[in-house]
């Protein structure tokens, strides 16, 4: 009981949780970005129609992640491969029906880091609606939603509003979370944001 009481024992103790506290610190900057809301930061560079959706068994997206594995032709003829296991959400209902969803993903090479499928907009419209802009990243070239993806803009993004904003920053600070944010499927980029003007 002692050698449980010396200051020596208690010195160790200390200099093992702080060791332990700063490679925890060092090794936070390794894993995914996570915004200052607690959502995990995913990065787009894929963004596009889907074709259809195949696949030889049931596949499903449950608890975040891919079961089965399912092949995504996208409207410009490129194969991509969903894995089991793979990182994903899904909220498309009809994925084998021909134009139904859109493809957002964070690859690495040819495979799917992570992916989402949404509905496609109407038949009509080559546009799809995501959720306001939270901050404007990289020089204006990307931006952070509040969802925490982050999608590439056009060097031009049009902003629908009756109230006129000098630039995209001050419409972003205006209209907060009072937007939403318009991809442009053929380009792949966001073209536009809408406000919501009560």
């Amino acid at each position: 009981m002692r050698q449980f009481a010396s200051w020596r024992v208690w010195a160790a103790i200390l200099v093992v949780v702080m060791a332990a506290s700063m490679l925890r610190a060092c090794a936070g900057d390794d894993g995914p970005a996570v915004s200052t809301e607690g959502l995990v930061s995913r990065r787009l560079d894929l963004i596009s129609l889907t074709a259809t959706i195949r696949s030889d068994a049931p596949w499903f997206v449950s608890d975040g992640a891919m079961s089965g594995d399912a092949t995504v032709v996208l409207a410009n003829g490129r194969v991509v491969q969903l894995t089991d296991g793979t990182l994903g959400e899904s909220s498309c209902l009809f994925p084998d029906v021909l134009n139904a969803c859109v493809l957002l993903a964070d690859t690495l090479g040819d495979g799917v880091v992570w992916f989402a499928l949404l509905p496609a907009p109407a038949s009509a419209s080559n546009e799809l609606e995501l959720p306001a802009i939270d901050s404007l990243l990289d020089g204006v070239t990307y931006a952070r939603l509040d969802n925490g993806w982050e999608v590439p803009l056009l060097d031009r993004v049009v902003r629908r509003c009756e109230t006129e904003t000098p630039n995209l920053s001050s419409f972003v600070q205006r209209f907060a979370d009072r937007h939403v944010t318009i991809i442009d499927l053929e380009r792949a980029e966001v073209s536009a944001v809408r406000c919501l003007e009560n």
